[in-house]
């Protein structure tokens, strides 16, 4: 019994040799050297609970990931490893030392699931997103507790996650995250909604999406996409009449709301100019022209409680814009000189510059309202460069030849910021 209890502490000697040998090897920059002393102590049962030697097998990894030799391999991960297994066996080692290391490898996690995502590995970008949230929440999230900047971040990588799961689809890993962010104040957003709405439709869940969809909605009634994700809802399940109704009770109930009277409108308008699952246009309604009156008349009055407002401006002048060029693709047709065809040509004319002079005010008010500002959204550039686009082609259309130079000339330094 003696010469046993003599052998196991001839072992544990050698293994506490064995990480001192791994430090003077990492002094001397010998990673090889020292990768294979501080193996041999974690593989060996009397060492490999020590924080002691794990924690000089993240300072290796580390020191590798510094080396320009080593970095491309990103030794950083391994260090992570380690690290996170030394405080796990005792939360205080060297805690400040492996609270730095561990951070400097939660950003390296970071840029690579960016990358990751950038260059569509979406498995791979899940997994490094996994272990930067992985640090974040060590010591049940205490250990960074107070460190806004690194929140932040974690909360990011967990959107590249979601991002990557959605598009790499894989829904049931996505479903769980994009709900958890998706009213985050950091990254919550109208597109957070329309994507975990599209995971549950690509699972065939339609009360889900729905549910979804109506919380979008209610959170953002003016944007855009979510407003026609709702209506091209409605219109592919054959159900506009149901949209139709709620909006129009809501305006009943609320009308002087401008957001209800400008989503009927918007509702309106859809329905007037419907399009298949691809975008493309189809047949007009019976009750086209009822239709365009109602959507008018929405507008107008979600204007008259708010002058200013882009969306409203822009979609009014739309509506116009819309009417005109399809009386101008009536005049397309007309390719003979007869007098007859002369003045159906000259009256539809008439017609067609009639609504170009209603849509521009409202165009005009579109981009008035969006110049001062020293920076625009995603979504406001590209309703300023619609509203000048449209300008440009009214007064081209109508040979004002210098006012279309000029817009084409604001257009095109739009577009080179």
């Amino acid at each position: 019994m003696v010469a046993a209890g003599l052998s196991i502490a001839a072992t544990a000697m050698a293994q506490k040799a064995n990480i001192e040998n791994a430090r003077g090897s990492l002094r001397d920059k010998d990673y090889d050297k020292a990768l294979e002393y501080i193996n041999k102590a974690i593989a060996d049962p009397s060492t490999k609970d020590d924080p002691r030697a794990w924690f000089v097998k993240g300072n290796i990894y580390m020191d590798m990931q510094a080396d320009p030799k080593h970095a491309a391999n990103s030794p950083y991960r391994e260090a992570a490893t380690a690290f996170i297994q030394a405080n796990q066996l005792k939360a205080n080692y060297e805690k400040e030392t492996v609270t730095q290391a561990l951070l400097q490898s939660a950003y390296n996690f970071y840029n690579d699931a960016a990358k990751a995502y950038n260059q569509k590995e979406y498995e791979a970008a899940v997994s490094y997103a996994a272990n930067l949230s992985k640090i974040h929440d060590l010591d049940g999230g205490k250990r960074y507790a107070g460190m806004k900047s690194f929140d932040t971040i974690n909360v990011q990588g967990k959107q590249i996650a979601a991002f990557s799961a959605f598009y790499g689809n894989k829904f049931d890993v996505a479903i769980p995250m994009l709900t958890e962010l998706k009213d985050n104040p950091i990254v919550g957003s109208p597109n957070m909604y329309l994507l975990l709405a599209d995971s549950y439709k690509k699972q065939g869940k339609d009360a889900e999406y729905l549910a979804t969809m109506k919380a979008a909605s209610e959170k953002y009634p003016d944007n855009t996409n979510v407003r026609n994700e709702m209506l091209n809802y409605y219109i592919k399940s054959g159900q506009t009449d149901v949209m139709l109704k709620e909006m129009e009770d809501a305006v009943a109930k609320d009308p002087n709301n401008a957001d209800y009277l400008y989503n009927l409108a918007v509702i309106y308008n859809g329905i007037a100019f419907p399009k298949d699952g691809s975008g493309k246009e189809l047949p007009k309604p019976a009750n086209y022209a009822g239709l365009i009156g109602k959507a008018e008349a929405a507008y107008i009055k979600a204007l008259a409680i708010s002058p200013d407002h882009v969306d409203y401006n822009y979609n009014t002048g739309a509506l116009y814009f819309n009417q005109a060029t399809e009386v101008n693709s009536e005049m397309n047709k007309i390719t003979g000189n007869t007098p007859k065809e002369v003045k159906q040509f000259e009256d539809l004319k008439v017609k067609r510059d009639g609504i170009f002079d209603k849509a521009k005010p409202y165009l005009e008010k579109t981009v008035t309202v969006l110049d001062p500002k020293s920076s625009l959204t995603a979504d406001e550039k590209f309703t300023y460069q619609s509203a000048l686009t449209a300008l440009r082609q009214i007064y081209a259309m109508q040979n004002d030849l210098k006012k279309a130079s000029e817009l084409k000339a604001k257009l095109e330094a739009s577009r080179s910021k």
